[in-house]
């Protein structure tokens, strides 16, 4: 009988490893692309997984702190993701650097636009502002009027089976807001560019300072001419 043929050995899993700038510790990245999607997802869950427990938990407060912070003073409507002509939301791309609240803010804006004409979630939370002209639907249209104390029945007309609105939301919001509006979105900003560090940093593992390998020129013939003095020195009679 012929001999079974032995089936090779699955190759060993795939295992990347850093080296710590501070000690020399070997660092276990593990899968980096998983950690750099979930150091995106939430700020620090990469490092988290890698076992990197101690530089996860202080990424993930203070990114999730300066995050939350901005929210509080924008009141919740300085991140939304628009695409317009006349609004296109350019401060989004780096808030979009955290994926908790880039990946909801997408799903308002594409929902409000598609064929329901309202938010996936009807409290508007992420949604973009809605401009002159823009049809939404009639339950949103009336959640609108009794949250926000700056519209008015009379800004929406019907178009069935839609309401119209005939009003600038984002001038509203300006308004309302006045610089806390503006401060509000840098410190999304902020907290959203931190975070791309923070996810080239699970990916790639924590960068080395450059060692300085090369000497000055300058101290090279001063070491000879000590050396040289010194000899001369040890040759004189005593």
């Amino acid at each position: 009988m012929a001999k079974r043929k032995e089936r090779p050995a699955p190759p060993p899993a795939r295992r990347i490893v850093a080296v710590s700038p501070d000690d020399g510790a070997a660092i276990d990245l593990k899968q980096p692309e998983l950690a750099a999607m979930l150091a995106w997802l939430v700020p620090g869950l990469g490092h988290l997984y890698q076992g990197r427990t101690r530089k996860g938990a202080i990424s993930m407060g203070v990114v999730t702190v300066i995050f939350l912070l901005g929210i509080w003073l924008g009141s919740g409507r300085v991140v939304y993701a628009s695409w317009r002509q006349d609004d296109t939301r350019w401060w989004f791309v780096p808030q979009a650097g955290i994926g908790m609240v880039a990946i909801p803010a997408v799903i308002q804006s594409m929902a409000i636009n598609g064929p329901s004409r309202e938010p996936f979630w009807l409290s508007g939370w992420l949604a973009p502002p809605l401009h002159d002209g823009q049809l939404v639907s009639r339950r949103y249209a009336e959640r609108l009027v009794q949250q926000d104390s700056y519209l008015e029945e009379g800004d929406f007309f019907d178009r069935p089976p839609y309401r119209q609105f005939r009003a600038d939301q984002i001038s509203m919001w300006h308004h309302e807001l006045g610089r806390f509006f503006e401060l509000g979105t840098l410190y999304t900003v902020v907290a959203g560019m931190l975070n791309l560090l923070l996810i080239y940093d699970a990916w790639a593992g924590p960068m080395h300072p450059p060692k300085d390998k090369h000497k000055k020129k300058s101290d090279e013939p001063a070491d000879e001419d000590q050396q040289a003095a010194a000899e001369s020195n040890a040759n004189q009679p005593g």
